[in-house]
């Protein structure tokens, strides 16, 4: 087996990216995009409802690589007052938000801060993004308070109340595992001794309307084809809330590009390239990409990256290999394969 070589691949799915033709999304059916309900396991706990969720979210991960996630428990006023936080920091005074510039000349923690419109990272492209984000991340040796903030006299409460999202949304992550866990045959802790100290990186984006993209394009603005580029995620998985349509995912069984709705109180969900890998392709990992579809009004979307620790040796899993089905990737963790060319 060859060592694996990080800069490689990000020049592989830059290269698959770019040949993908997107130019026709159709709008999703019923049951294009599975509904994985996590209510009865998450209240009962009971061996019985956690395989009742873990054959669901197998047949979506193995089959379409995206599920929409009900009955977690995250209350929808905390997901409102977040969509409410991520506008309220986008309208700000742009130079008070580019003194915490993402990887800017100010210094502080890369692959943190203010990410500008028409920016070309995350996913790396020749064209820029038409979205704007904040980003912040974590793990063992990084703190929230290492991260990029404005300060509370410049946007007062804004720090809390993404920490409180952040805190949800983390639980929810971790409280996911032992599904995942059971969908591969392995026993319901078996992620537990990676997750013990996750690295994680929350986005608040925001996707101006069509007419201010427009208008900036006409400013002298670099070309914005996409919201964010198509691209696969290099995650173990993403949690997404998105306040309104936008997202487009492949889907393998239609040998086309749908349209995901927005599904009430739910998160989309997907496996990235380290699950994908970690389980030896057995979970999928799709293409997808995002657009403002509205003209005049905004939308939001409130991703969380999550990992395994940073430096936890990811070895086949057990389940997803045999003498007929050998590894096709070395052990290898988060530092190795994605660190490098994710900024970090």
């Amino acid at each position: 087996m060859t060592k694996f070589d990080a800069e490689a691949k990000e020049r592989e799915l830059v290269a698959q990216a770019t040949s993908w033709d997107t130019s026709a999304p159709v709008d999703a059916e019923a049951g294009d995009i599975p509904i994985v309900d996590v209510s009865d396991y998450f209240q009962s706990g009971s061996p019985e409802a956690l395989t009742a969720a873990a054959d669901l979210l197998r047949f979506a991960s193995e089959n379409v690589g995206f599920y929409y996630l009900t009955g977690h428990q995250i209350p929808e006023e905390l997901v409102a007052r977040t969509y409410a936080e991520t506008m309220r920091f986008h309208q700000h005074d742009e130079g008070e938000k580019r003194s915490i510039l993402l990887n800017g000349p100010q210094g502080g923690l890369a692959g943190s801060g203010y990410l500008p419109f028409g920016n070309r990272m995350l996913p790396r492209r020749e064209t820029g993004n038409a979205n704007e984000a904040f980003i912040i991340k974590g793990d063992e040796s990084i703190s929230l308070d290492d991260n990029q903030w404005l300060s509370e006299t410049q946007l007062p409460g804004f720090r809390s109340s993404v920490e409180a999202y952040l805190n949800a949304v983390h639980e929810l992550a971790l409280r996911l595992l032992p599904i995942y866990a059971v969908a591969l045959e392995l026993r319901p802790d078996f992620f537990a001794e990676a997750f013990t100290h996750p690295f994680w990186r929350l986005r608040l984006t925001h996707y101006p309307p069509a007419q201010y993209q427009t208008a900036q394009q006409r400013s002298g603005g670099s070309e914005q084809s996409f919201g964010i580029a198509p691209h696969v995620d290099t995650t173990f998985f993403t949690l997404l809330s998105q306040n309104a349509p936008g997202l487009s995912i492949y889907s393998t069984a239609k040998d086309a590009w749908i349209n995901a709705p927005v599904v009430p109180n739910s998160f989309v969900v997907n496996s990235g390239e380290l699950l994908k890998q970690w389980s030896n392709d057995r979970f999928l990992s799709t293409r997808h990409f995002a657009n403002n579809r509205s003209s005049t009004q905004s939308r939001c979307s409130i991703p969380l990256f999550f990992n395994a620790n940073a430096d936890y040796p990811m070895e086949c899993l057990p389940s997803c290999t045999d003498i007929t089905n050998p590894p096709k990737y070395p052990t290898i963790s988060y530092l190795e394969s994605q660190a490098g060319v994710q900024g970090e």
